[in-house]
């Protein structure tokens, strides 16, 4: 009878309560994280009931050499589910105001962040080897005794987000991953260049043109040109940042003068031909950075993809077509918001009302990785 009565205790109800203390953990960490992120919203109450964050330098292995990164964790007692953070290309310094403000946000809210940083991306331009190099700042990580490795995931915006994706993938980390997060990523290197080139972009099945923001087309033009003579690459980075490229290209090779091309105004099928005459080796750099093509080698149960629908630096179509190749996977969820300049939301003036909803919209994309990074 005791031991019956016992049973009876710990089965069905508690089971519940459980679920339910799981769902309501996950809620408050949530509006935790966005109340601390975003700088229109009052937070200091928080301060009082959450322990400021520890920082600390963590060290890891890259294609580079070791480097160090910061981790932002809670000042609570772990273990932590971990999180690889990836910016991406920004406009900013690593030592800007919102950088720490995100750190805090992710350790108040439960999370042990580890900042990634890219020499390249810091150079405005793509490389490969992020890829591997997220995976191994991921992989040691979840070496530390303070990380659940159970509950642990990757996050990333703009390109960062790309890479993390791509970073999932890899063999060494993907049975480990419990989620992938990411904010206003491309696809495709292979559609995001013909939109560059061709100052278009497609919204809703049409085609329509695209002012470039001058940090994408930056981007496109450093990345396009890294893999020509030191000369070469610094002629046209210098002449494409002061009036565009001229007609004269003689000085050029005949890959030179191909991207020389593609640096200059294209139709979206002449930046196609253009690109898929590249050097093999430069077409395969574009297919190894376009995270479209690792989809089927991503084993993280909850893929999170959100954009601007008015966008300027990445065209939402890029996450919409990301959706569409996920769309029929268990676990892929796609938010898309009207508050953002490119994940900025100070560059945006919303009426109360639009901006409540806005907001709502933020948290509930969210409140899945929340609610994944507590387990079960």
């Amino acid at each position: 009878m005791h031991h019956g009565f016992r049973a009876a205790l710990t089965a069905g109800p508690p089971s519940r309560l459980h679920r339910a203390r799981l769902t309501f953990t996950a809620i408050w960490r949530t509006l935790v994280f966005l109340l601390k992120v975003m700088p229109m919203l009052p937070s200091r109450a928080l301060n009082v009931l959450i322990p400021e964050p520890i920082v600390t330098k963590l060290r890891y292995p890259t294609s580079r050499g070791t480097v160090e990164g910061d981790l932002y964790r809670p000042a609570t007692p772990g273990p932590h589910p971990g999180m690889v953070m990836c910016l991406g290309v920004i406009p900013i310094d690593v030592d800007h105001p919102q950088i720490p403000r995100l750190g805090e946000a992710l350790a108040r809210s439960g999370f042990a962040a580890l900042l990634y940083w890219s020499p390249a991306m810091r150079d405005r331009r793509l490389a490969v080897d992020d890829v591997a190099d997220i995976a191994s700042a991921y992989a040691h990580l979840l070496e530390q005794p303070e990380i659940d490795p159970a509950r642990s995931g990757l996050f990333g915006t703009c390109v960062g987000g790309s890479f993390v994706l791509m970073a999932a993938a890899d063999q060494r980390i993907r049975g480990r991953v419990q989620f992938v997060g990411t904010f206003a990523p491309f696809s495709s290197m292979w559609t995001l260049a013909e939109d560059v080139a061709s100052a278009s972009r497609e919204l809703d099945g049409k085609r329509i043109p695209w002012e470039v923001d001058q940090l994408t087309r930056a981007v496109y033009v450093r990345t396009l040109t890294e893999d020509l003579p030191p000369d070469e690459a610094a002629r046209l980075r210098v002449v494409q940042a002061e009036d565009g490229i001229g007609t004269d290209t003689t000085y050029l090779s005949d890959t030179g003068k191909l991207v020389a091309s593609l640096l200059k105004p294209q139709t979206p099928d002449g930046a196609h031909s253009l690109l898929h005459q590249l050097p093999a080796s430069q077409q395969q750099q574009l297919t190894d950075m376009s995270p479209i093509t690792y989809l089927s080698d991503i084993r993280a149960p909850l893929v999170i993809i959100s954009h601007d629908r008015d966008d300027t630096v990445v065209p939402v179509g890029e996450s919409r077509r990301m959706m569409q190749a996920l769309e029929a996977r268990p676990g892929a969820r796609y938010t898309e918001f009207e508050m953002f300049q490119h994940a900025d939301p100070t560059k945006r003036s919303l009426a109360p009302l639009k901006l409540a909803k806005e907001l709502g919209k933020f948290a509930s994309g969210l409140y899945p990785m929340f609610r994944k990074s507590l387990g079960s």
